[in-house]
């Protein structure tokens, strides 16, 4: 098979002092570093006034993760900050009680039958935008909106059993990048030891709130149409009727939006970027390309739709979006804060000490993979040569804190993908550099312009 390196940040000679490592980080949590951070296995240094410390081992990620949860399972003040306007006290970044209750009440929400139902939505939607895409055959397209646009449409079906439509679309996809464009990707304040109200150059909190109030609007539009009709089967009724049992602190009107906006985002942005990412990938790779399309035709064929059953037979298309997500991970830098103090690998880790575990080196690690900068998909097969370490491939984070939509995020992406490419192929246009903007998610930079053929 062809083999392919798909374009990465350059890398640099030696670690970055602290005022350079800021000066970048602010902008593109990717191009801050050093070829040595794709070999090393845990880290630390005092960044100003702040203890930072990377765990770049399968073991030690489960250590923080999953063995000592309790003592990182909060967010860093710095993920805290950038979502709060967006999310307030939503579950992505939530801690302790809080955190538990919502956890508890929305785990029940993304069991497999519930899955299976939304499947079918996913399917549906998916197979109207082949419809749109039918008359613009030959034509360029911007496949990140368009794939946004897809995803915000499933997850709002799915959550409020209504749809979204496309001017509703285009507004929550628009206000979303213009939130991550807008927010601080690194808090200066909290490494510099200043309070959080103290004023910093460049920094506008005033176009993030803007842009989160468009989002809130138009999720709160939403609800309150969904009130006044039956919203039982959508996850909007069974997270109100979750709400209801008494085992659970009741949740305020706000909270409950909250908690809508968590997963309202999490459905369709992450998922849209891997989307993206993936059209971008098979279309440098002949040889990947027509794989999936015989699997598609041997598994689906072309006289009817993908179904969930599907799923578990489309073997290569899975591991073609294992490998995106290897490769471009949704969330590439997954920020925690400690509780107390603690001690890993001989070294000392003090209260509130920022605790990161970074996807998109693990997921690139010398030590882990086989040519860990190439696009492989072959390595996530059951027969490959060697086997992943689950904690070494974390797409989806993992632990108590793991995706809740995990399982949803899946079959979506897999359907999805099957059900355009049954029809379509995505070709980029000779010439066109593709590259990355990285703030809370990884996404094609520039909207990812390609020419849409029909098969």
């Amino acid at each position: 098979m062809t083999e392919f390196i798909p374009p990465y940040p350059k890398r640099h000679q030696k670690l970055l002092n602290p005022l350079s490592l800021l000066r970048l980080a602010r902008n593109d949590l990717l191009s801050v570093w050093s070829e040595d951070a794709f070999n090393f296995q845990f880290m630390g240094r005092k960044v100003f006034n702040q203890h930072v410390f990377i765990a770049n081992h399968p073991d030690i990620v489960k250590y923080v993760f999953v063995d000592q949860n309790s003592n990182y399972e909060r967010k860093s003040p710095m993920m805290r900050k950038a979502l709060e306007a967006l999310l307030g006290d939503g579950l992505f970044i939530s801690d302790g009680e809080t955190w538990a209750n919502r956890r508890k009440i929305q785990t029940p929400l993304f069991t497999t039958q519930h899955v299976i139902r939304y499947s079918e939505i996913m399917v549906q939607v998916s197979n109207e935008m082949c419809a749109t895409w039918e008359p613009q055959d030959g034509k360029n397209i911007h496949v990140l909106p368009e794939m946004a646009k897809l995803t915000a449409e499933i997850i709002c079906r799915c959550l409020f059993g209504n749809q979204l439509g496309i001017e509703k679309a285009t507004e929550v996809v628009s206000a979303f990048t213009a939130y991550q464009a807008a927010i601080e990707q690194m808090d200066l304040a909290t490494f510099l030891g200043l309070p959080s109200w103290f004023p910093l150059p460049g920094i506008n909190p005033k176009k993030a709130e803007e842009a989160a109030r468009r989002i809130h609007a138009v999720v709160d539009d939403i609800i309150n149409n969904s009130m006044e009709h039956d919203v039982e089967g959508s996850l909007l009724g069974l997270f109100l009727e979750a709400a209801k049992d008494d085992k659970y602190d009741p949740l305020t009107k706000i909270q409950i939006r909250n908690e809508l906006i968590v997963l309202f985002m999490a459905g369709h942005e992450t998922t849209a970027n891997t989307l993206a990412w993936a059209w971008y990938l098979i279309s440098q790779v002949p040889d990947v390309e027509q794989r999936i399309h015989a699997e598609i035709d041997s598994v689906v064929g072309d006289q009817r739709l993908p179904c969930y059953d599907d799923y578990s037979k489309l073997v290569f298309t899975r591991a073609v979006l294992d490998e995106t997500m290897r490769l471009y991970p949704p969330v590439p830098v997954l920020s925690r804060q400690s509780h107390r103090e603690d001690v890993i690998r001989k070294r000392a880790i003090p209260p509130d000490s920022i605790m990161l575990v970074i996807p998109w080196l693990l997921h690139r690690h010398k030590q882990y993979w086989d040519k860990p900068d190439h696009f492989i998909p072959e390595r996530f097969l059951p027969n490959a040569p060697r086997k992943i370490n689950k904690y070494a491939y974390i797409p989806f984070s993992i632990g108590p804190r793991v995706c809740l939509g995990k399982y949803f995020g899946q079959i979506e992406l897999v359907l999805s993908l099957t059900a355009l490419m049954q029809r379509f192929r995505l070709c980029l246009p000779q010439g066109t550099a593709v590259t990355h903007e990285c703030r809370l998610t990884l996404r094609p930079k520039g909207g990812l312009p390609m020419r849409l053929e029909k098969r």
